[in-house]
């Protein structure tokens, strides 16, 4: 009993800094701000970090929204360093990175709160997160948390490649995740002392993956929270096949990876990546899409001319890593789920069954 109400003592004085990053939103700032107001868990704050936008964004803010903490910065800093500019001002204990396409549950933080208070291991969290113009399906970009395959490949509970599912409450199971989505990702800040912040040099896309990794290597968890819910557009930026799109998720992939992966493992997995990568050129090619394929290889081209600078960052996150490839490994899918989706038929996260992916002993 007295357990219980020093949790909720607790809960009742933790601040939550919601930060979004934006840059010429202002279409979507008043549906966000409009559902931080409606929710019923207080102490919060919410920050606009905005990133040199030509539109009235902050005009706006400031007239409609003025408890919003505004930051202005100069030129347009993208997703990661816009977010760490934001957490450098925020003052909470718990932080959360929320696009500007996104729309709340007015009770989506305290089970968040909560998650992070009764397990101390849990140092990032993902809410359910669903399609705001579909909302019986889960969104593209975060539905109900990430993973990654062998190879790097990442992909979600509730979608895999162009399967996206209808939320039935298949994945109302609260479960440890690999990555949770950027779209609005909970971060316990003392963690970040230990990890770091979101790597600038990611610029655009998988800046997320990259900081759950590191999270794992640190020895900690990630945790979806179901009975947390939002809604996000997605797309705003680029769509998924988009040129821009494909160069910055091939080039972040191969980073990421050789950031984080073990020497051993770096080797297989790297020489893997670029004879199934070569074979995605050779596809795009033969379907026609030239600028794909080009994009594919201009993010080659790019990890060839900054290996100094990924080596340097290597060296500087395995100096520090906790837990070896094996406890991670716990997260990751063992299988290809190129090869399970496209050659065998699976479609749904739910038809993954490996031995020893979440547990499974089959």
């Amino acid at each position: 009993m007295k357990e219980n109400q020093q949790k909720n003592g607790a809960q009742a004085n933790t601040l939550v800094s919601l930060i979004t990053v934006n840059w010429n939103g202002l279409e979507y700032l008043k549906m966000l701000f409009s559902s931080l107001r409606k929710v019923s868990y207080q102490p919060i704050e919410v920050i606009l970090v905005d990133n040199a936008s030509s539109d009235e964004s902050v005009t706006f803010t400031r007239e409609h929204f003025p408890e919003v903490k505004i930051v202005q910065n100069d030129k347009n800093y993208m997703y990661a360093r816009g977010n760490n500019e934001g957490i450098k001002v925020a003052r909470g204990e718990i932080l959360c990175l929320i696009n500007n396409d996104v729309k709340v549950d007015p009770g989506f933080l305290e089970p968040v709160v909560q998650t992070f208070l009764s397990d101390e291991e849990v140092v990032a969290c993902q809410p359910k997160i669903l399609d705001l113009q579909l909302p019986e399906q889960f969104e593209y970009a975060g539905a109900a948390g990430g993973f990654i395959d062998r190879y790097g490949y990442p992909f979600l509970r509730g979608r895999l490649f162009f399967t996206v599912e209808e939320d039935r409450g298949q994945y109302d199971a609260d479960i440890n995740l690999f990555w949770a989505s950027g779209a609005c990702l909970f971060l316990r800040r003392n963690a970040l002392g230990q990890v770091g912040l979101l790597d600038e040099d990611f610029i655009l896309h998988m800046e997320e993956i990259d900081l759950c990794w590191r999270i794992h290597l640190a020895g900690k968890l990630i945790r979806y929270v179901s009975e947390s819910l939002v809604w996000h557009k997605g797309g705003g930026t680029m769509s998924a096949d988009d040129p821009r799109k494909v160069y910055w998720n091939y080039r972040n992939n191969i980073f990421l990876l050789v950031k984080n992966l073990s020497g051993v493992n770096l080797i297989k997995v790297v020489c893997a990546r670029f004879f199934l990568d070569f074979l995605a050129f050779a596809g795009e090619i033969a379907r026609g899409k030239l600028r794909s394929a080009i994009s594919i290889l201009k993010a080659y081209i790019w990890v060839l001319l900054h290996v100094p600078l990924l080596f340097r960052k290597r060296r500087l996150v395995q100096r520090q890593r906790i837990a070896g490839d094996r406890q991670v490994f716990r997260f990751i899918y063992p299988g290809s789920i190129v090869w399970e989706y496209f050659v065998r038929g699976r479609k749904k996260f739910s038809d993954l069954k490996r031995k020893g992916f979440l547990g499974v002993n089959i």
